[in-house]
């Protein structure tokens, strides 16, 4: 261990001078390790040795020499390790204290920024873009980023540094005469959480179901233990939420579908507002983006991965991109599809989802790191000098004159203060903690609030309408390699290790799986469903799928062979849940009632589901033996017992303040994110998605803090 630790010094130590006399080029293993501090110089042509170096003395071929030398002897010793490390792995006598993966989190993990060089040789400190707590500020705009608020006299205050947030604050900060500032609950993820959320393959470290307490990362998780589901066996669950610069960006599984031209066209006409139709909303998503097509040849396979160019962007700050490892259960999956006549898409971000194909992920594609908003907005918001953030800090309430929202009063370590809004206060932070923040601060039911003294300032239905998908897990062991041997073989790992950090390929570099499948329930099953869901079924947009099909390649844990986990998603949703108060204090957690698959539409669609899986299975030639969860089921009655005990809520959730018209009761805020009855006050997250979208919702959320950024921009 103390040999591991002195060679990743040295290497620190060496490499600045050999960098800067271009006398060793670094090792795709030492660029890698470098990423997470350089993406956020490269962007602005500079490298993190720029200040170190400016004023060293290098010049000398002595120095060079040295430099090269050292260099080498470091990468001699990295080399013997490695040996060392593999025959100790595969002897099985390597120490439990001792894994390679270890060695993976020592390399990868580095702090997102530690200084911060300009353009034109000016600098600028990386702590200038932090507020310091305690001092009263005022800014135009404070944003509330996943539980966070812009604080300070500055025109714009956001609270929450989540998904929608940092891309907000981010695009309001181009206008130099925009001051804003963001409060966030969280700090950085690389810093609190490792690589774990950095690394694609770690993804399911993320989002541990279990409701015990032991398991759940406090430092970037918001601990929320749900009320019991009584569509699910009145289970209870942990509904992961990223308390986090970044939010659920820097968390989840990356994966990028948009949903359908019908699903935006239905968002429109329920907000009486033409521009969330999809030719109007398309330029938003592309705006994001900067999109690379698939490396083939890193994936090392001859794989026809077809994708829509004209959906893409590019030169937008957030990667979206494909991971360097084509699953090995692949030709499995697709031979399934095709035996069930499911037709071959180009990707799901053409308005476009039924039928299977590759999916696109918010990666970096030269280091195989995840993008989230934080790597991708967050960085670039940091060369603005009217932007502030507020890091570790909740937001206590927002506070009014009358209705006009004024400023914030927020919490760092036990201190309290007040930062002033002189334009806007924006709640970005997210679908359970924007309702909450409006209700404590007055803006939310009558009954509610009065069960907790807080005085009515607007009676709207906040927290009222929230969605979210259903899933379910059905486990396989699998004839082919995959992700789950990365829990418990040694010697599966260490060679991940090595190929994502020499050539950025291999398993660590994919979150679990590539192809996706979306469908509406076909015959015969479809003739099963009674008259009732049948008729639910209906109000759907003829394009909008009723089912997902997401496969991975994960199993138990410490699994030491394949497995594989059909996860098919119930994107048909009929149930509405709420968000309520646990009491007048934001720092509490708020009660978080899904109702998830308690509607009968859902249920019967359910059973059905079940059915189509044991035909979807059966020809993929994938599996090896019986589904491991619940086991085989026979009648309806069993079925739907057995779907209650593997089903969960599915972390998408929407509409804890939906979008609508005025006179639309359950509508919390317009088609502009600001909140009705209210004036200086808006709403830019996931919570105003008034209707959940067939898929992921990761990037109708980057759509959404677009638009209504460049609506705040333009005065509306």
């Amino acid at each position: 261990v103390l040999v591991i630790g002195w060679y990743l010094h040295a290497i620190e130590a060496v490499e600045p001078v050999a960098d800067h006399l271009h006398m060793v080029s670094r090792t795709p293993e030492e660029r890698v390790r470098k990423a997470v501090v350089d993406r956020n110089h490269v962007k602005t042509g500079q490298s993190e040795n720029v200040m170190t170096l400016a004023k060293l003395d290098v010049g000398s071929n002595e120095h060079a020499r040295i430099a090269a030398a050292t260099v080498s002897i470091v990468q001699a010793i990295s080399g013997w390790l490695r040996r060392f490390y593999q025959w100790l792995a595969s002897s099985g006598h390597a120490p439990r204290y001792l894994t390679w993966s270890s060695v993976v989190s020592a390399v990868l993990a580095a702090p997102p920024l530690l200084n911060q060089a300009q353009a034109g040789g000016t600098q600028r400190p990386v702590g200038t873009s932090f507020g310091v707590p305690g001092s009263s500020s005022k800014f135009d705009y404070v944003v509330s980023l996943f539980f966070s608020l812009l604080c300070g006299y500055l025109t714009k205050k956001i609270i929450g540094g989540g998904t929608a947030g940092l891309t907000v604050a981010e695009r309001l900060s181009e206008d130099p005469t925009i001051s804003v500032a963001v409060i966030e609950a969280g700090g950085f993820y690389e810093l609190d959480n490792g690589n774990v959320s950095q690394i694609p393959a770690f993804y399911a470290k993320n989002f541990n179901q279990t409701a015990a307490p032991e398991t759940i990362q406090p430092l970037i998780d918001w601990e929320y233990i749900i009320e019991p589901q009584v569509g699910l066996a009145n289970r209870r669950f942990h509904y992961s939420q990223g308390k986090t610069l970044g939010g659920s960006s820097g968390r989840n599984s990356n994966i990028f579908t948009r949903g359908t031209k019908g699903y935006y066209q239905r968002w429109a006409d329920l907000v009486g507002d033409p521009s969330w139709a999809w030719d109007n909303i398309l330029p938003y998503f592309k705006k994001s983006v900067d999109f690379t097509p698939p490396d083939t040849a890193k994936m090392g396979v001859d794989a026809n991965i077809s994708y829509d160019p004209a959906a893409y962007g590019a030169g937008g700050p957030l990667h979206v991109a494909y991971s360097n490892y084509y699953q090995p259960m692949n030709p499995g999956l697709i031979k399934g599809f095709e035996a069930l006549n499911f037709s071959y898409q180009p990707g799901f971000s053409s308005g476009r989802m039924d039928g299977y194909g590759y999916l696109a992920v918010t990666i970096d594609p030269k280091t195989q790191i995840k993008d989230s908003s934080e790597t991708a907005f967050l960085s670039g918001a940091f060369n603005a000098t009217n932007f502030r953030v507020y890091k570790n800090t909740i937001a206590q309430k927002i506070l009014f004159q009358g209705t006009t929202a004024t400023g914030v009063q927020v919490e760092t370590a036990g201190l309290s203060y007040t930062l002033e809004a002189a334009k806007e206060v924006i709640v970005a932070a997210g679908v359970t903690r924007s309702p909450q923040m409006l209700m404590v601060s007055g803006v939310g039911p009558r009954d509610i609030l009065a069960q907790h003294n807080i005085p009515v300032i607007v009676d709207r239905q906040v927290g009222q309408n929230w969605q979210d998908h259903c899933a379910f897990e059905f486990q396989y062991k699998m004839n082919v390699e995959g992700n789950a041997a990365l829990e418990g073989d040694k010697q599966f790992l260490y060679q991940a290790t090595e190929d994502f950090l020499q050539t950025q390929t291999g398993p660590l570099t994919n979150w679990g799986g590539d192809i996706l499948g979306f469908e509406k329930l076909p015959s015969p099953y479809r003739e099963a469903l009674n008259q009732s869901a049948l008729t639910e079924l209906a109000e759907l947009p003829n394009d909008q799928p009723e089912i997902e099909w997401l496969i991975a390649s994960h199993g138990p844990q410490m699994a030491t062979s394949s497995y594989v986990t059909f996860t098919p998603a119930i994107l048909a949703v009929t149930s509405k849940g709420t968000i309520g108060l646990s009491s007048p204090n934001a720092a509490d957690n708020p009660i978080i009632d899904p109702k998830t698959f308690s509607s009968p539409t859902e249920q019967a669609l359910g059973i059905q589901i079940y059915k189509r899986l044991q035909e979807f299975v059966n020809a993929t030639g994938l599996t090896t033996g019986p589904e491991l969860k619940i086991g085989p089921r026979d009648s309806d009655a069993d079925i739907l017992a057995g779907m209650k005990q593997t089903g969960l809520p599915w972390y998408h959730g929407v509409a804890s303040c939906p979008m609508g018209k005025e006179s639309d009761p359950n509508a919390v805020v317009d088609g502009n994110g600001r909140v009705f009855g209210t004036k200086g006050l808006r709403v830019v997250d996931a919570s105003v998605i008034p209707l959940i979208a067939p898929g992921h919702s990761m990037a109708p959320v980057y759509m959404v803090a677009e638009k209504l950024a460049d609506a705040i921009k333009k005065g509306l």
